[in-house]
């Protein structure tokens, strides 16, 4: 990892999280490749979201994706759609009856005029969603949810891109391979999609078909996306 940092010779290295995430060890370390290292961090994940945009984001961000931080599949989704909408990704506590006050500070600060909540009411609540309404400057608040992940995915990634050349599958049920891939599929404006660990969700495919996609890649090794993923099997339910 640490030579593969290296050959990017970044401008600027930014670490995500506090020490418990990553440590002082291994941000002394990266200081040590680029002394321009910074740790966006907080007292906890939504602290930690709040200060990572706000500095990602100094002249504001118009678009704003709201996902839950209990659970990562619509944060993913949603990562490189807000790319390509210039757009950021902010986590709040979706189970709450109310978006916090210093989540209203955040989105206030940043001048958002367009929120949209990725994930159904499971995810973030019917509460937090007409707190978000509320919010002065913000004048539209549209959610796109779904059945389950998959149908979530669907849905964000169809409505940020009408037309794509190419796409990404990651697993449903893990974090990293998508986390590590949200960022290149934003910066070449691609959707990213999640899939079963066997199979391509009925929904996906039919959603890549619409946008004109001819090149999908797919992130991780045959152990979290087997050959029938590679060959874009259907899901039968």
């Amino acid at each position: 990892m640490k030579a593969k940092i290296e050959s990017l010779n970044p401008a600027e290295i930014v670490v995500v999280g506090g020490v418990n995430s990553v440590s002082a060890a291994v941000f002394d370390e990266l200081k040590g490749i680029q002394p321009n290292t910074v740790r966006q961090g907080g007292a906890d994940r939504y602290e930690a979201s709040r200060n990572l945009v706000e500095s990602a984001f100094p002249d504001g961000a118009a678009t704003v994706y709201v996902a839950t931080g209990a659970n990562f599949p619509d944060a993913l989704s949603a990562g490189a759609a807000a790319a390509t909408l210039q757009g950021a990704v902010l986590l709040v506590n979706g189970s709450a009856s109310a978006p916090d006050a210093a989540t209203i500070a955040t989105l206030t600060e940043l001048g958002t005029t367009h929120i949209v909540i990725a994930g159904g009411p499971n995810s973030v609540s019917p509460g937090v969603e007409d707190g978000l309404r509320d919010i002065p400057g913000v004048s539209s608040v549209v959610r796109e949810g779904g059945a389950d992940r998959f149908a979530a995915s669907v849905n964000i990634n169809a409505a940020a891109f009408p037309t794509a050349s190419r796409a990404f599958l990651a697993t449903g049920f893990k974090f990293p391979d998508a986390l590590s891939g949200s960022a290149f599929a934003g910066a070449i404006d691609a959707p990213l999609y999640v899939a079963t660990t066997d199979c391509v969700p009925q929904g996906v495919l039919a959603a890549m078909h619409d946008q004109g996609i001819r090149t999908v890649t797919l992130l991780g090794g045959t152990a979290t996306l087997t050959q029938a993923v590679e060959a874009l099997t259907p899901c039968t339910f």
